[in-house]
Parts: C-alpha cells; structure tokens; sequence
C-alpha cells in the first residue's frame, strides 16, 4: 500500500489565503507564505494553492508568491488559477511549482490537457473538477469557482482527460466544502472505478475519523484539507499520528 498524503489546500484570493463554505462566504485565514511554512514544518506532503478568481478575471495566479513560498519551505507545490496556455503553465514551473492544477480551461478545452502532458508530462498536470450534487441524485460539473455549471457529466469527462495524459485529479465535491461534515466517499468510490491514476478527494474533512473513513471506504491517495487546518484546533502531525494508530499508512511527519 503506498502512503497517503496530507495535503493543506490553499484558496488564494489577492495575496491573502481565505476559506469558505459551497465556495462562498470566504474569511481570511492569513499569508500564503507564513502558512505555507507552519505547513512544512508539521510534515504535510504538498501544498496545493488555487488563485479563485484568477480564470474570471483572465489572468493567472501570482507567480510571485510561488516563488516566496519556494524561498521559506521545501514542500511540492501544485499551482492553479487561470492557466489557459503552455506559456502560462511554464511561467508557474519556471516560479518552482511542481504540478500544475487546470481546472475551467480543462473543462471548456479538453484537449488541452493532452498539450500540456506532451510539454510537461503527465506526472505534473493534476485536473481539477469541482462537482455538486442536484435534486436526482447524481452530480453535475461546475466551472469558475462552482459559478457556472457545465452540460457534461463528470464521469464522462473525467475518462476523457485520462486519455488525454492527466497525472493526477482534485475532486471537490461544492456541497461539501467547508462544512467540516465528512467527504463524499461515494462520488470518490465511484470515479475510483473508471480511473487508476491518483485520486484527491478534496471537500468536508473535519475531524480524524473523517480522514480515516475517506481512506478505509475509498481508494483515494490524498486528501486535501482546508478549513479543518485553519480554522480548528488541528495539525499535520496529530493527523499523522492518529491515522497510524488506525492502520493508516502515511509519511512520516
């Protein structure tokens, strides 16, 4: 069994880090850089930092504070927000990220995600897909921070980008995120299924057990966590150790 990685989930909105709840209602939650080190130092595996406004405002996210996040702290960093070319893509790997996460362009252009693994290789492009159930049971796919919802079904598309090369998916499930509830362990089993690439279940960690049910009831590799690690009494390293003391194996923090 490979290790499961702890992930700390930056949202970043201007140079501040902020949290919410279904992508909205944000707070401050402090710098980018400051956290990005307490993070380090705790013994996360990676960071992944998402600029929310950067697709509808038609830029990309401030390379800028990748670099001053790289300049304090030693984690892998996956960068996201308004990436719609190969040369936005090689601004943030030339700032020091280490993945790149698309998420709008992706949707709306498949195919770039086949250009960007042909540039960069598979291994360093993580899709993003930000998905809410509606009133039949099943889940539609969402774009621009969870604003505009897309005709297509995640399933279908998900299979499409891992023909086209993605390394690696995000799955945020909207109706979860930020309500500290428990992840959608039903949405992660199902996508488990058509994929074998490395699945982030990212949307309702908030508590231990909430981590340890997503790894024992699914095959996910990673969980990202927000709201949990900002604004409640919890660390990397106590997550850590209670997820060995439940058979789960991780990193050592």
């Amino acid at each position: 069994m490979l290790a499961k990685r702890i992930i700390p989930h930056f949202l970043l909105k201007g140079n501040r880090l902020v949290k919410g709840t279904n992508f909205g209602g944000f707070v401050d939650v402090g710098d980018p850089v400051s956290q990005a080190m307490i993070y380090d130092a705790q013994g996360a595996d990676e960071i992944i930092i998402v600029d929310i406004d950067a697709s509808k405002e038609g830029r990309i996210i401030d390379t800028n504070i990748i670099e001053r996040m790289l300049n304090q702290c030693r984690l892998p960093i996956g960068v996201g927000g308004g990436i719609r070319t190969i040369d936005d893509a090689r601004r943030c790997f030339g700032a020091g990220a280490d993945k790149i996460i698309v998420n709008t362009q992706a949707v709306i252009n498949p195919a770039f995600v086949s250009e960007l693994a042909a540039e960069f290789g598979s291994q360093s492009i993580v899709v993003s897909l930000d998905v809410r159930r509606n009133g039949t049971g099943n889940n539609n796919l969402y774009i621009y921070s969870g604003k505009q919802k897309i005709d297509i079904m995640p399933h279908d598309i998900i299979k499409k980008f891992v023909d086209y090369g993605a390394g690696e998916f995000i799955i945020t499930t909207i109706d979860r995120e930020g309500t500290l509830k428990g992840f959608d362990c039903g949405l992660h089993n199902s996508i488990r299924k058509i994929v074998n690439v490395p699945l982030i279940a990212s949307g309702g960690a908030g508590s231990y057990d909430d981590i340890v049910g997503l790894f024992k009831e699914t095959d996910s590799d990673a969980c990202a966590i927000g709201k949990m690690l900002f604004l409640r009494d919890y660390d990397i390293v106590r997550i850590k150790s209670y997820l060995k003391s439940k058979k789960v194996l991780t990193r050592d923090a």
